[in-house]
C-alpha cells in the first residue's frame, strides 16, 4: 500500500512573517551526520568569509527555466515591484536577499545541461560555483575525479540537508558515488505521493454501458486482433467480441452487446455497468477495458455528441493516448496489467531495471513476459485502440491537449478517451476527465489479483553541485545557498513562492488532511493571466520556484490548482489504496531503484564495450506500430538487446547497485 507522506507542517507565523524557522538559514553549530565512514565536524559559520558574489550555471535546455526572467511581459508583484526581461526571477531576488550576497545567473541562457558539463569539464569547471540541471551520474564522475566537492566533507556547513539525509537515509544512498562521496544535492519529488495515473472520461463510459438513450447510429467496424489475455472469470470478454466478429469484423452493436451481457453474466451484483470501470471500487482488467476501448472505437458518432452536443461527422476516437511522443513510454507501461510484469523501476523512461522477487537489479525491456506485452500492445495498436502517432517522435503535438481540451473548437475531429499522466492537469483540461483506477493484476509471482500503478514520485535524476575549482569563500557561500533549500523558510521559497505571494496567516488543508501554506490570489489571478492557469509552468517560468534543483519538492502546490475532478481523482486513488513503488516497500518487487548509477573508471569503460540504447527501444516502438522497417517478430527485440551486449550491461549496473546498498 502507499505511505501515506507524513511531513512537518510548516508554521503559519513563517508564512505571516517570511521568516526562518527551525534550523538556522546560515547553519547550526551543532548539526552532524554520518553516512558510511565519513564524519562531519560541526562548523561555526560565525568563522566563515562568504564570497560577495555566487555564480550559478543552471542549464536545462530552456531559457525559460533558468535563474533569469526571460519573458517579454513584465511581471508586476503584489507589493507593485516590477520584473523585467534580464532581472532575477523574484524567488531568486529573494533568496538573494536572505543570503545577503549577490547571486548572478552564468548560464548559457538556452544551453542543455550535457552542454554546460561538457563545455565546463574542457575548462576546469571554474566559471560557477554551482552547476545545475545535469544529471547526478555526471555530477559523481566528475565528483570523484576532484572537480566538484564532497558534501561529506562539508556537512558543518549544511545542517538542514545533513539533517535531511539522516531521516531520509535512502537518499543518501542513492546519491553516493563509488569512492564514498556524495557530490550534489538532488531534486526530490513528493515521494509517496500518487504520481501519474490513468484518466478518461467519465461521461463516456456512463452513456455507452448505463442506457442505449444518448446511443447514435454506428457504421464503423474493427478488425480483431488481441484474443484476450485472462482467464479468471468463467469467460473472456475479448473472446466473446471476437466469436461475435463476421469475418473478422466487429460492429459497434455486436461489440456493446456482447459487452454489456458479459458484465451482467459476470458482474450480477453491481448497480450498473459503468460501475465496474470508474470509481474506487472499480474491479475490471485489462480484457474488460480493451473490450470497452473497442466499443468506445465504434462509436465516433455517439462520443462526439455527448462531448460537443452533435454528432461531428468524421469523428475519430483515440480509446488511449499518450501526454505527447515524447511520453510514449506510457504506452509501454500498460504491459504491466498482462500479468504483473515490472516495466519500469523508477520514474524515468531511462530507468529499465528494476528489483526482482529476489531483489535482484533485472532489466525488464528484453524480459519475455516484456516481450509477450509488445504482442499484445501491436495487436491493440493494429485495432486502431491506441492513436495511431503515439510513437512518432517527429510529431510535436500535445496530444492530451487535442484529445481533451478541444472540445469546443470548430472542425475539431479527434477525441480520446484514456491517458496515463498527472491528476491536476488532466484533469484541469476537461471538466468531464476523471481518475480512473488501473486495471486489476497480479504482481510477480503472487496470484492476488490488486489495483497496481507503477509510476511514483521518486528522487529525480536532475541536481545541482559545487565547483571544488572556485575560492573557498564561494563555496562557502554555494553551501550556504544549497542548504537553505532544506530550511523551513527555503522550503517554502522553493515549493510555492515568496511569503508575498502567500496569502497572510492562512493554510491549504489538502486531500490528505495536512495543512500546506496557502497561495495568494495574485498567484491564481497572474498565472490566469500570463500561463492560462497553469500555476507550475507559471511558478517555474515567471517566478523561479519549483526549479528542478536540489531541494525537497511538496505536494501542497498541486493540491491547490487542482480543479473540475481533481479532487475525486485524488480520493479515488487513496480510498482504493492503489498499490505503487516506493523506497520503503518491504517486498523487492516494490521497491524503487535508484535513478542514476555511479560507475567506476573500469565499470565505464566495460559499458563502452556495449551497445545498449535508443537503437533497441526504436525497434520496439517499430515493432509496435506495425513499421516494415522494425522487427516483425517480437523476438527479433530480444535479439537486438543480446547483440549490444545485455548481459555485460547488467551485470555492471548490478555490481553498482551493490556497492550503493552495501
Amino acid at each position: 500500500m502507499i505511505n501515506k507522506k507524513s511531513i512537518t507542517l510548516l508554521s503559519t507565523m513563517l508564512l505571516m512573517a517570511g521568516c526562518s524557522g527551525g534550523l538556522d538559514t546560515n547553519g547550526s553549530k551543532d548539526s552532524t551526520v554520518d553516512k558510511g565512514s565519513t564524519e562531519s565536524t560541526p562548523v561555526s559559520n560565525e568563522d566563515l568569509e562568504y564570497a560577495s558574489n555566487l555564480n550559478i550555471s543552471y542549464a536545462v535546455g530552456n531559457n525559460q527555466r533558468t535563474l533569469t526572467y526571460n519573458q517579454s511581459t513584465p511581471l508586476t508583484m503584489p507589493d507593485g515591484d516590477v520584473v523585467s526581461t534580464g532581472d532575477l526571477k523574484p524567488t531568486w531576488q529573494y533568496i538573494q536577499d536572505q543570503m545577503e550576497f549577490t547571486i548572478k545567473d552564468v548560464t548559457v541562457q538556452n544551453q542543455t545541461a550535457e552542454e554546460m558539463i561538457e563545455i565546463a569539464s574542457a575548462t576546469g569547471f571554474n566559471n560557477a560555483a554551482i552547476y545545475g540541471g545535469a544529471k547526478g551520474d555526471a555530477f559523481m564522475q566528475y565528483g570523484a575525479k576532484g572537480y566538484f566537492v564532497d558534501l561529506n566533507e562539508k556537512m558543518g556547513q549544511l545542517p538542514n540537508f545533513s539533517k535531511y539525509l539522516e531521516e531520509n537515509p535512502t537518499i543518501a544512498d542513492a546519491i553516493t558515488a563509488y569512492d564514498g562521496g556524495i557530490y550534489y544535492i538532488p531534486y526530490v519529488a513528493e515521494i509517496d505521493n500518487y504520481a501519474r495515473v490513468l484518466h478518461g472520461r467519465e461521461t463516456w463510459v456512463t452513456a455507452l454501458v448505463d442506457s442505449k438513450d444518448q446511443l447514435e447510429e454506428e457504421t464503423a467496424t474493427l478488425s480483431t486482433s488481441y484474443n484476450g489475455y485472462w482467464d479468471r472469470n468463467k469467460t473472456n470478454v475479448v473472446d466473446l467480441q471476437n466469436e461475435k466478429a463476421a469475418s473478422g469484423e466487429l460492429s459497434r452493436d455486436d461489440a456493446l452487446d456482447t459487452l454489456l451481457s458479459y458484465i451482467e453474466e459476470t458482474y450480477p451484483e453491481l448497480e450498473k455497468p459503468s460501475d465496474l470501470f470508474l470509481g474506487s471500487e472499480a474491479q475490471y482488467d485489462m480484457d474488460e477495458l480493451v473490450a470497452l476501448w473497442r466499443v468506445m472505437k465504434l462509436s465516433p458518432n455517439t462520443l462526439s455528441k455527448v462531448s460537443t452536443g452533435e454528432v461531428v461527422n468524421g469523428a475519430i476516437i483515440s480509446p488511449y493516448f499518450v501526454r505527447d511522443s515524447k511520453n510514449r513510454q506510457d504506452y509501454l507501461r500498460l504491459i504491466s496489467y498482462f500479468g504483473g510484469q515490472r516495466v519500469y523501476g523508477s520514474d524515468s523512461q531511462d530507468s529499465k531495471f528494476y528489483l526482482n522477487e529476489d531483489g535482484e537489479l533485472t532489466f525488464s525491456h528484453n524480459e519475455d513476459k516484456m516481450v509477450e506485452g509488445y504482442e499484445y500492445l501491436s495487436q491493440l495498436y493494429s485495432e486502431g485502440l491506441v492513436h495511431s502517432e503515439f510513437a512518432d517522435l517527429n510529431n510535436k503535438d500535445s496530444f492530451r491537449n487535442i484529445f481533451y481540451a478541444q472540445d469546443d473548437y470548430d472542425d475539431q475531429k479527434q477525441f480520446g478517451f484514456m491517458t496515463y499522466d498527472w491528476i491536476a492537469s488532466t484533469t484541469a483540461a476537461n471538466e468531464d476527465v476523471t481518475a480512473i483506477l488501473p486495471p486489476l493484476t497480479t504482481l510477480g509471482s503472487d496470484d492476488e489479483m490488486i489495483h497496481f500503478i507503477e509510476n511514483t514520485r521518486t528522487i529525480k535524476p536532475e541536481g545541482w553541485a559545487v565547483s571544488s575549482k572556485v575560492s573557498e569563500e564561494e563555496i562557502n557561500a554555494a553551501l550556504k545557498l544549497m542548504d537553505y533549500m532544506f530550511s523551513e523558510e527555503g522550503s517554502v521559497v522553493q515549493n510555492y513562492g515568496t511569503p508575498e505571494m502567500l496569502a497572510e496567516g492562512e493554510t491549504f488543508t489538502g486531500p490528505d488532511g495536512i495543512d500546506y501554506p496557502k497561495f495568494g490570489e495574485w498567484i491564481f489571478e497572474t498565472a490566469d493571466e500570463l500561463k492560462d492557469g497553469d500555476i507550475s509552468a507559471f511558478l517555474r517560468d515567471f517566478v523561479g520556484s519549483l526549479m528542478p534543483l536540489g531541494y525537497q519538492k511538496e505536494i501542497g502546490f498541486e493540491y491547490q490548482y487542482t480543479v473540475n475532478k481533481g479532487d475525486e481523482s485524488w480520493a479515488t486513488y487513496q480510498e482504493a489504496e492503489v498499490i505503487t513503488p516506493s523506497y520503503g516497500a518491504d517486498k523487492p518487487l516494490l521497491q524503487l531503484v535508484p535513478t542514476v548509477f555511479s560507475l567506476n573508471e573500469q565499470e565505464q569503460a566495460k559499458l563502452d564495450t556495449t551497445s545498449i540504447g535508443e537503437t533497441e527501444t526504436d525497434q520496439t516502438y517499430l515493432f509496435i506500430t506495425g513499421s516494415a522497417n522494425g522487427p516483425q517478430e517480437a523476438k527479433e527485440i530480444q535479439d537486438l538487446y543480446s547483440k549490444g551486449g545485455i548481459d555485460t550491461y547488467t551485470s555492471i549496473y548490478q555490481s553498482a547497485y551493490e556497492r550503493m546498498t552495501e
